[in-house]
């Protein structure tokens, strides 16, 4: 990784403080691959280090792994047709509605292959009366 510190006019982004570059190398199965990945912040260098850039960085995959996935694999949201802005704004919201809604109902004592989204969903589209009074305050 290189940090380095930078003025706004040089990037010509207003309060630009940092430029920094992460060069990622993976290898899998014999094939090894490199990306390099450009940032820039607006904070200065001693209040945002460079291992602290780390791990930020890393902590985006748990962001990525723990509210993303559930939205790709149990709402198959990546194979949605949705195109137009306000539709994707839409179905945003209502997803993370349903996985609210789910996530509450997860709480009751349920046996374990119960307790998966695809089952809450489903309990959520048949009969929506029992978790939404479970959920909402009265």
């Amino acid at each position: 990784m290189i940090v380095r510190e930078i003025t706004p006019s040089q990037l010509g982004l207003p309060g630009a403080a940092q430029l920094i570059r992460i060069v990622r190398t993976v290898s899998e199965r014999g094939q090894t691959t490199t990306t390099i990945s450009y940032f820039v912040t607006s904070r200065p260098a001693e209040r945002l280090e460079p291992i602290t850039i780390l791990r930020l960085r890393r902590q985006q995959w748990g962001i990525e792994s723990i509210c993303h996935q559930r939205l790709d694999v149990s709402l198959r949201e990546d194979q949605s047709r949705v195109r137009s802005l306000s539709g994707v704004a839409a179905l945003g919201v209502l997803s993370q509605i349903s996985l609210a809604f789910c996530a509450a109902d997860l709480q009751r004592p349920q046996p374990v292959r119960e307790r998966t989204y695809p089952i809450g969903s489903g309990r959520l589209q048949h009969q929506p009366r029992p978790m939404l009074e479970r959920c909402l305050p009265p």
